[in-house]
């Protein structure tokens, strides 16, 4: 990736795509993830999942636990460039279970989309980091590499998208009974590798966000 601006980034249409792997690992049903490929089709939209997500969050049943606050927050991303990370609404999903809450930040015409699942013990969840994984070859080339800094079971695949014309890299690991996963992309054209720092320290912002809040879900 261009080594002045660090671009461990996501176009938002790549991360909409690639969190069909999320769908696929953690059991939730072929019509979410449909819908999740069927939006990313053109960058406008992160605009159109926006609005969505709010209209979402609206019909959250009350006492409804906030799930999002286990999402790191922008600022403490590494800021790449000049222009400072944004996140849109989060987007809490409660059925199927297990519940999940996800993000895209943006920064500039770039983004990180950051998924968490919610499951009932840490036996559950390293089952959904398994599924995870498995699916991590249908959206991502390369093969995975252990990220223990990030936590014990964290890996990462540094490669391209599918059909070549992108960078892409696929970050996925377990804090308690949470699975984390974090897509990384680059703009069309743009091949150089996701710099693995600073998919790292993204890593290690979203642990330390789960560790923070997770305790007050139970």
């Amino acid at each position: 990736m261009d080594p002045v601006r660090t671009r461990a980034i996501v176009r938002v249409t790549a991360a909409a795509v690639a969190l069909g792997l999320v769908v696929a690992g953690c059991g939730k049903d072929d019509e979410k993830s449909s819908s999740t490929t069927s939006t990313s089709t053109s960058t406008s939209t992160s605009t159109t999942t926006a609005a969505a997500t709010t209209g979402a969050e609206a019909s959250t049943p009350a006492g409804t636990p906030n799930y999002a606050s286990l999402l790191v927050k922008p600022a403490d991303i590494p800021q790449v460039g000049n222009t400072p990370w944004a996140g849109d609404a989060p987007k809490t999903t409660l059925t199927p279970p297990p519940p999940d809450v996800s993000q895209t930040y943006t920064s500039g015409t770039d983004a990180i989309n950051i998924s968490v699942i919610i499951s009932d013990d840490p036996a559950q969840a390293a089952t959904g980091l398994t599924g995870a994984a498995n699916s991590v070859p249908s959206q991502v080339t390369g093969s995975p590499v252990a990220l223990p800094a990030v936590t014990p079971d964290a890996n990462v695949t540094i490669g391209t998208s599918l059909d070549g014309k992108s960078a892409m890299a696929a970050l996925l690991f377990t804090v308690d009974r949470t699975v984390v996963v974090a897509i990384f992309s680059s703009a069309p054209g743009d091949l150089n590798p996701v710099p693995q720092d600073f998919v790292e320290a993204v890593g290690k912002a979203q642990v330390a966000a789960i560790q923070q809040n997770l305790p007050n879900l139970k």
